[in-house]
C-alpha cells in the first residue's frame, strides 16, 4: 500500500535494514554496491546530545574497504594520538599511536559520522528512508517480511522485504521479536557528561584518558567543538551508579580520582549536558540469525567501552553480514548458520580479552565492582 510515506520506495525490496548506525549503513552500502536492492530505514534522528566515541587507527582499512575513507578524512573529526591509563597501578602510562602503521585514531562527532555513512549508502544505490521508523515486522504471506513504516504526521505505509537486517543496537528489536534471546554478561552502565573547560585548558594532546577507581573506571576524551566527554563506568545495581545519576554525586565521584579530578579542578570543567545514563554492558544475541534475518553491530554483540572497538566492530560486522546475505541468496544453505558461528567465535575471543584486561586491576579486589570481574569464567 503506497502512501506519501513510502512513495519513491518500491513495494518490495530484497533486503531491508532496520537501523541507521554504523553497522546498518555499512551493511546497506556493501549490499547496494553488489547490486542488491536494499532499503535502509534509519529511524527518526535522535534529539539532543549523542555520546561521542573514538575510532582506533585500525579503522582506516575498514573505511577504505567501504569506500568512504576520503569522505571521512574530510569531515573534520579530531585526531587521537594515543591513550593514557592509570590501570593496574597508580602511575599514568602512555601509549602513543605514532608507531601504528595506520597512523593516528580519531575522536568522533557521532552524528556527523553516522550521517556520512548513510549518505554513502545512498550514493551506492541503497534506498534510504530517513526519519522513518519500523513499527511492525511480520512474516509475509508469500515469504519474507512485511514492514510497517511510520513517520510523525503521516499515515503508516508498508513495504515487503525478502530479508531483514536487525541493526537496532542494544535493543536487538527484530531478533528478540523473532525468538532470539539477549544474553548479558555484566551490568555495566556509563554515566556520561559533556564538559566545557571554564578557563584556558592546559591541553589534552589528543589523548584519551582512562583511570580506574574503587567503584569502577573513568573515560575522558576530547570531542569536536573544544569540549570533552567524560564517563564513569560502574555496575547499574551499585550505590555508585545511583550517585552518578545526579550532578553532585557525579562530581563527588570524579573528585575522588587522581588524574581526572586534578585536571577537572585545574581547568574548571563545567557540565554542559548530562550526566546521562546509557547501557555499556557486554551482551550478545543468541542466535544472531534466523529464518531470513540476521543481526549486526550492537544488535549481535555489544562490547564494553574498555575495548574501544565498538564502532570498528560494527563496520566489520556489516561487511560480514553482507557477505552472508549474498551467499544465502545464492543458495548456500549453511550461509546463515556459518554467520552465527562466526559471530559466536568473535564473542568468545572478545570475552577472553575483556577478562584479561580487567584482571590487570587488583588494587580494589574487595570492592563489589572489581570482585565481580576477578572471578574466573
Amino acid at each position: 500500500m503506497e502512501t506519501p510515506l513510502t512513495r519513491g520506495l518500491p513495494p518490495r525490496v530484497s533486503v531491508a535494514v532496520i537501523g541507521g548506525g554504523p553497522a546498518g549503513s555499512a551493511t546497506a552500502l556493501e549490499l547496494a554496491r553488489a547490486g542488491v536492492l536494499v532499503a535502509l530505514v534509519t529511524g527518526a534522528e535522535e534529539v539532543g546530545w549523542k555520546v561521542g566515541e573514538s575510532l582506533p587507527p585500525a579503522a582506516r582499512p575498514a573505511l577504505e574497504r567501504l569506500g568512504v575513507w576520503e569522505r571521512f578524512a574530510a569531515d573534520g573529526h579530531l585526531p587521537a594520538f594515543g591513550n593514557c591509563a592509570a590501570w593496574g597501578a597508580a602511575s599514568l602510562r602512555e601509549h602513543h599511536f605514532i608507531f601504528d602503521p595506520h597512523g593516528h585514531g580519531w575522536h568522533l562527532d557521532r552524528r556527523r559520522f553516522d550521517r556520512m555513512l548513510a549518505h554513502a549508502a545512498a550514493d551506492a544505490g541503497a534506498l534510504v528512508g530517513g526519519r522513518l521508523s519500523v513499527t511492525e515486522c511480520q512474516p509475509a504471506a508469500g515469504g519474507g517480511w512485511e514492514l510497517t513504516l511510520l513517520s510523525r504526521g503521516a499515515r503508516p505505509g508498508r513495504i515487503e522485504a525478502g530479508f531483514v537486517v536487525d541493526a537496532t543496537g542494544r535493543r536487538s528489536w527484530l531478533g528478540r521479536r523473532s525468538g532470539a534471546r539477549r544474553v548479558s554478561h555484566d551490568a555495566l552502565i556509563a554515566a556520561a557528561a559533556l564538559l566545557v573547560p571554564g578557563r584556558e585548558s592546559r591541553g589534552h594532546g589528543g589523548m584519551t584518558l582512562v583511570e580506574a577507581s574503587e567503584h569502577g573506571w573513568w573515560y575522558c576524551a576530547p570531542v569536536p567543538g573544544a569540549k570533552l566527554v567524560a564517563a564513569f563506568m560502574t555496575d547499574g545495581d551499585l550505590e555508585s551508579a545511583r550517585a552518578a545519576r545526579a550532578i553532585a554525586g557525579w562530581r563527588a565521584l570524579l573528585a575522588r580520582t587522581t588524574y581526572l579530578g586534578a585536571r577537572a579542578e585545574a581547568d574548571d570543567w563545567r557540565i554542559e549536558r548530562g550526566p546521562v545514563i546509557v547501557s555499556a554492558n557486554s551482551a550478545h544475541l543468541r542466535p544472531a540469525a534466523g529464518k531470513s534475518w540476521l543481526a549486526v553491530g550492537d544488535a549481535a554483540i555489544s562490547c564494553d567501552p574498555l575495548s574501544a572497538q565498538g564502532i570498528l566492530t560494527a563496520l566489520q560486522s556489516g561487511a560480514l553480514a553482507a557477505d552472508a546475505i549474498r551467499a544465502h541468496f545464492a543458495g548456500r544453505r549453511q550461509a546463515l548458520a556459518d554467520y552465527v558461528r562466526l559471530v559466536d567465535g568473535i564473542l568468545a575471543e572478545y570475552l577472553v580479552n575483556r577478562d584479561v584486561f580487567y584482571a590487570q586491576e587488583s588494587r580494589w579486589a574487595s570492592a563489589p565492582f572489581w570482585r565481580r570481574r576477578q572471578k574466573p569464567r
